[in-house]
């Protein structure tokens, strides 16, 4: 879809298109309509005035696919950012129809479903604060184990780095480095069942522990009494 800021040609004050800046003026301070949007709406609405500006009459590709590779955002971030200044006229609907795109040729030996797992694994956006080696490496991980990356799968992840402080690239890296297609607080705190290299004869610089119980076994038994010992030796005395 394409979209204008409402009165673009009022408010022209550039000769060239694509500035390297574009002038906010103060009295947007004062604008009961846009202070009530919400926080998301605010911080994109400036990133949005920037798009138009590469545009001589200020129209811009809206879409969510353009605007989540263009202001390195999530689609849940677009609904809830881009929708109200939409809502409230902040930016003017020009088109409905989704900007034209060139196909991407696809190798006659890629099976539909591994374009479908490609395409579901590469629609997240990279996340904020995420390097993008980090990011990438991860994106192999999952692609290899055929998990697609979703943003409720990365929201799991942050949500179980949170509960010990790490922060999503922590997590993101730790699971490169061993091999995890997802992420578990309890995996780091305790070991993971999985590392857990079980030992099947005690170490040699440890005691067995069932010999030293049969022994403290015979410590606490009591004397075999004289008549039994006597009666013992007779029997062995007839074999």
């Amino acid at each position: 879809m394409l979209l204008q800021p409402k009165n673009w040609a009022i408010f022209q004050h550039y000769k060239d298109r694509c500035p390297p800046w574009i002038k906010l003026h103060r009295d947007l301070l004062n604008d009961r309509a846009f202070m009530r949007l919400p926080i998301a709406s605010k911080a994109i609405a400036p990133m949005l005035w920037l798009l138009a500006s590469e545009s001589k009459d200020g129209v811009f590709d809206g879409s969510l696919d353009e605007l989540v590779f263009r202001l390195h955002i999530t689609p849940k971030e677009y609904q809830d950012g881009v929708k109200p200044l939409i809502d409230n006229d902040f930016f003017i609907l020009v088109s409905g129809v989704l900007a034209e795109r060139k196909q991407v040729a696809i190798p006659e030996t890629e099976t539909e479903g591994e374009r479908e797992t490609e395409k579901k694994a590469t629609s997240v956006a990279p996340p904020i604060g995420v390097s993008d080696s980090v990011w990438q490496e991860f994106k192999t991980l999952r692609k290899a184990k055929r998990a697609p990356i979703t943003q409720r799968a990365i929201d799991a992840i942050s949500s179980e780095a949170q509960k010990i402080g790490w922060s999503l690239e922590k997590a993101l890296e730790e699971c490169v480095v061993r091999g995890w297609q997802a992420f578990k607080a309890d995996w780091v705190v305790k070991p993971n069942p999985a590392d857990i290299v079980r030992l099947t004869v005690p170490s040699k610089n440890e005691p067995d522990a069932a010999l030293e119980k049969i022994k403290a076994d015979d410590l606490k038994a009591a004397p075999i009494p004289f008549e039994v010992l006597a009666r013992m030796a007779q029997i062995r005395g007839r074999a």
